[in-house]
């Protein structure tokens, strides 16, 4: 069985929007990752981890899903759960969510009832 490769963990640290120079309409997302190590890298470390990302990264499509966190309350989405979050602290507060409407009950079927032996003393 061969050695799987330990999960790199990270943070997104910047995401930017920039013009593309050829096609004025046309913009370029950039993300930028920083990745955290179990222990310091040393210069060639880092080289052969760069060389591995770009090999299994670069050139790769990906697809990515616009973020919606919806609101619990009114429904109103939002980009983020800090977003919503704040937005239910100034417009809800003191507000419960909404009940769920629910079925009618089915009556559960009750287990005959144990005596206790009462110990007086």
């Amino acid at each position: 069985m061969a050695q799987e490769d330990p999960k790199l963990l990270g943070t997104v640290n910047e995401v930017g929007l920039e013009r593309d120079e050829q096609e004025f309409r046309n913009y370029n997302l950039t993300v930028g990752v920083r990745l955290k190590t179990s222990k310091k890298l040393s210069y060639a470390e880092g080289e052969k981890l760069i060389k591995k990302l770009k090999k299994d990264l670069l050139g790769k499509n990906i697809e990515l899903e616009a973020i919606a966190v919806p609101c619990r309350i009114c429904g109103k989405t939002f980009n983020s759960e800090t977003g919503m979050k704040q937005h239910v602290r100034r417009q809800h507060e003191g507000e419960e969510p909404p009940k769920k409407k629910r079925g009618p009950k089915k009556a559960a079927k009750k287990a005959p009832a144990k005596k206790r032996a009462s110990k007086k003393k």
